[in-house]
């Protein structure tokens, strides 16, 4: 199926684009924060990222060892006055994140372009290594309900254990060969809840060579295609209805 239904009252909490680069040795941390202080206007909220790296070792005598790195700066994040969007320009790559309400791809991918060309002009990555669209879902599950009237994605308890369910976690990595990428898909549950996180993360499985600045937008699309599989292929029809 390709002409998924509209759904008005779609569960989507955050939705995604993320694209990684190898990272340019002309770029550097001041350029990106002068990047992001032309888009205060947009985005007047901003903070630092930073890597935290640590190393664990153990002995086969029982003695361990634990090592830590300072904290390394990676670019920012920034955030609009609304809340509703949140861009990270970072050594490494360009993230721009639609949260609640979201609205529909085309804004997405629309404002993920005019920023990437942003980003791209002072980043100069070397090549894209990376490609992922991720859309994070809140599935209501009713008190009682059967989780097989809700996904049709979902796991078997053994008939003679008791049904009865106080969170879970599932977690699937699907290839899609043809499209050259991969999907991983995660129900979580947490204990006690009655909200179930439905998170589709689909990406590009990139050639060593990288993948051209043209090429990007309809890999995008390819993995939107993915991800709108996964999500109406995934829930029943009965709960698609909610959504509609």
């Amino acid at each position: 199926m390709s002409n998924w239904p509209h759904l008005s009252h779609a569960p989507v909490v955050e939705g995604l684009i993320d694209i990684r680069v190898e990272r340019s040795p002309l770029v550097t941390l001041d350029a990106l924060k002068e990047c992001a202080d032309a888009l205060a206007g947009e985005f007047p909220s901003r903070e630092e990222l930073r890597l935290y790296m640590g190393e664990f070792s153990f002995s086969p005598k029982g003695a361990s060892s634990v090592s830590a790195q300072a904290p390394e700066p990676m670019g920012f994040m920034l955030r609009s006055a609304d809340g509703s969007w949140v861009g990270q320009f970072r050594l490494d790559g360009f993230t721009l994140s639609r949260l609640e309400p979201y609205t529909a791809w085309d804004d997405l991918a629309a404002r993920a372009k005019e920023l990437w060309m942003k980003y791209s002009a002072v980043a100069q990555p070397k090549r894209i290594v990376r490609v992922a669209s991720r859309f994070i879902n809140r599935i209501p599950l009713p008190p009682g309900e059967s989780f097989e009237n809700i996904f049709t994605t979902t796991f078997t308890i053994a008939a003679s254990l008791p049904q009865s369910v106080a969170g879970f976690l599932l977690r699937v990595v699907i290839p899609f060969e043809s499209e050259g990428a991969l999907a991983i898909v995660t129900q979580t549950l947490p204990e006690n809840s009655q909200n179930c996180t439905f998170d589709l993360d689909a990406f590009t499985v990139v050639v060593p060579e990288g993948m051209s600045e043209s090429d990007v937008w309809s890999k995008l699309e390819l993995l939107r295609g993915i991800k709108n599989r996964l999500f109406f292929e995934s829930l029943t029809a009965a709960t698609l209805e909610k959504f509609k």
